[in-house]
């Protein structure tokens, strides 16, 4: 931890003093911005303030816990054992509820060089940011800048309404719905997702996308790679195989938590391209599982509908504690 006395310059350089600057949000007062947010929560690792960091993380990130005591051990041994030299920052960008910073963290561990470069995105909930994920190197790499307009979108999660509606059918194919289709991309690729459905960018419409997964040869190995985006417009499920197979699935919208799935191996679907036509193609596989997931959504289904009575039962506790954490949120 770098010794730090209250008078100096707050250590996310403002050139401000801390009193007048990280402290304030320290204390409780909300950050106007992403970066603002990103500034305290770099000095809270540097002064040792796990309590900010773990109450400006989403609920759905994948940094947060219940587990209180082991969350906070672990910001105190990252601070302990580390030396702030200085914050860079490299890039920002917002619009609407969603940012991105991407900053540069020079500082030493054990005598080591221990610096790295981060693109950060924080989202926006009842007025107040929050942190939500971020993509890591090491050292100083500007190639972490998000290069082109931000189009992130924020995501609708579990106990939203829209996210249990069918979605209505597409009626043309306008520029509105084209800007959509690259904003969810970004989306589903921001948040490392296999696939995005309307819906759970809270537009109840017949409209998801996915990456193609390119899988291996042998039918035992469950490893992939994500190719190119497949976009479908109002599609139908028009046939399914009587095969089903298991495998667990997650969701997006119910970060945190996974669940096996039986789902039919192959089945043919009809859906108008992006190009405006209307074609039957068969699908099988995890592509096949991947589309009728987010098939789901457009239909206000989630993959927990699909587990067996007594392993929901299992999960309610969970999806209860998240939903009253995304409500408390909501009215601060």
């Amino acid at each position: 931890m770098t010794e730090f006395c209250p008078t100096e310059f707050c250590p996310c350089g403002s050139t401000k003093e801390y009193a007048l600057c990280c402290k304030l949000l320290h204390g409780g007062q909300p950050a106007q911005t992403a970066l603002e947010l990103m500034r305290a929560r770099y000095s809270a690792y540097v002064l040792n303030v796990p309590d900010y960091i773990m109450e400006t993380t989403h609920p759905a990130s994948s940094k947060y816990t219940d587990n209180k005591f082991a969350w906070k051990r672990k910001i105190r041994h990252f601070s302990t054992h580390s030396t702030f030299k200085k914050l860079d920052i490299l890039d920002f960008k917002t619009k609407g509820d969603v940012a991105i910073v991407t900053f540069v963290a020079h500082l030493t561990q054990d005598d080591h060089d221990a610096t790295f470069t981060e693109k950060s995105y924080f989202e926006k909930i009842g007025g107040n940011w929050y942190y939500h994920l971020g993509y890591l190197a090491k050292g100083h790499d500007p190639r972490l800048v998000h290069a082109t307009e931000l189009k992130t979108l924020p995501l609708a999660y579990y106990g939203d309404p829209i996210l249990k509606k069918r979605g209505e059918p597409i009626v043309e194919i306008n520029d509105e719905i084209k800007e959509l289709i690259e904003q969810m991309i970004e989306t589903m690729d921001a948040y490392d997702g296999m696939g995005l459905a309307a819906p759970q960018v809270r537009r109840s419409i017949r409209l998801f996308v996915i990456r193609t997964p390119i899988e291996g040869k042998d039918d035992e190995d469950d490893s992939f790679q994500l190719g190119d985006v497949l976009v479908f417009i109002n599609p139908v499920i028009s046939l399914k195989s009587e095969h089903l197979w298991e495998r667990p699935e997650s969701c997006l919208s119910i970060p945190l938590l996974s669940g096996n799935v039986k789902r039919e191996k192959e089945i043919t679907m009809e859906y108008t391209t992006l190009a405006g036509a209307r074609v039957i193609q068969n699908f099988s596989g995890w592509q096949a599982r991947i589309i009728q997931h987010e098939y789901d959504h457009i239909e206000g289904v989630l993959f927990i509908d699909h587990l067996p009575p007594s392993e929901k039962v299992e999960c309610e506790p969970f999806l209860k504690g998240f939903e009253n954490r995304m409500l408390e949120k909501m009215k601060r």
